[in-house]
């Protein structure tokens, strides 16, 4: 999710007070693909293989995606990625960061995006998302591993409300609303609020993390960057209190932002005791 506007609102009352330097890198206009290939993912998990998926929805769209398998899978991880992801352009990144916990992967373009075809709305991406979570428990090869559905920015929209109804092993919600009212004020400066008017339609209204995970009740991570500007942690930090889980963990990413908090040094520990308490889940 990108909120130009506000930030470039927010980008000129600091130039004309004129209390701070602004260092502009190229790095902040160019965004290399970074997409998913036999040779990177084999670095890190020999046996890693990767297939192409096809799914047909009732009323005839195609939605494509890639399922990444390894040997000896401890789980099935289920990423849905932000506004404007496409697997065939970032689909990498996160494949070389959730490989080390030998893990398959499926990911899929959101409806409208990438390969597949359709017009996105909230429902359609949310009755896709359940597709896909069908089609992953309907698989022999993969039906009998725990399922972990991890979102991303507009992807956590996704995962939470799958979460809330389907019986999902494990959830990770990374740089995640709780609700659009709350990200949207949360993004407006405290001093542009009382000439700010937002309104929002019924659709977006229906988007609520926080009433998600008043249902969901397995074993829930939420990451963030520290510098999180689009989903400030102050959201991660609400999802976290409101919660029902007893076996919920929050990371906060020391000196990362919105689109790198899984390169955040610590994400290992938090990622191994959520794989850990879905084993202690099944077993008891």
């Amino acid at each position: 999710m990108k909120f130009g506007s506000i930030a470039v609102v927010s980008l000129i009352v600091l130039l004309l007070t004129g209390c701070t330097t602004i260092k502009v890198e190229e790095s902040h206009f160019l965004y290399p693909d970074k997409k998913i290939t036999m040779r990177e993912i084999q670095s890190v998990d020999v046996t890693a293989k990767t297939q192409e998926i096809t799914l047909n929805t009732d009323e005839g769209t195609r939605l494509k995606g890639t399922l990444i398998k390894v040997a000896d899978a401890r789980a099935t991880v289920i990423y849905f990625g932000g506004n404007q992801f496409r697997v065939s352009a970032a689909g990498g990144e996160p494949a070389k960061l959730l490989l080390p916990f030998q893990v398959n992967i499926l990911m899929m373009d959101h409806r409208g995006y990438g390969l597949s075809s359709g017009v996105p709305s909230v429902a359609n991406l949310q009755a896709d998302a359940l597709q896909v979570f069908d089609y992953v428990k309907g698989r022999s090869d993969l039906n009998t591993l725990p399922v972990v559905i991890h979102g991303h920015s507009l992807g956590s929209m996704i995962a939470g409300y799958l979460a809330s109804q389907r019986n999902v092993d494990a959830l990770v919600l990374e740089g995640s609303v709780t609700n659009v009212e709350q990200m949207t004020a949360a993004r407006i400066p405290w001093f542009a609020k009382p000439f700010v008017s937002v309104e929002f339609s019924e659709e977006i209204k229906q988007v609520d993390n926080l009433k998600a995970l008043q249902v969901y009740q397995a074993p829930l991570l939420i990451i963030t960057g520290e510098k999180d500007t689009q989903t400030p942690p102050e959201l991660a930090k609400s999802l976290y209190q409101h919660a029902k889980s007893q076996q919920k963990q929050i990371y906060i990413a020391k000196g990362k932002h919105h689109s790198n908090a899984l390169t955040g040094k610590q994400l290992a520990t938090h990622y191994e005791q959520l794989l850990k308490q879905i084993t202690l889940s099944k077993s008891s």
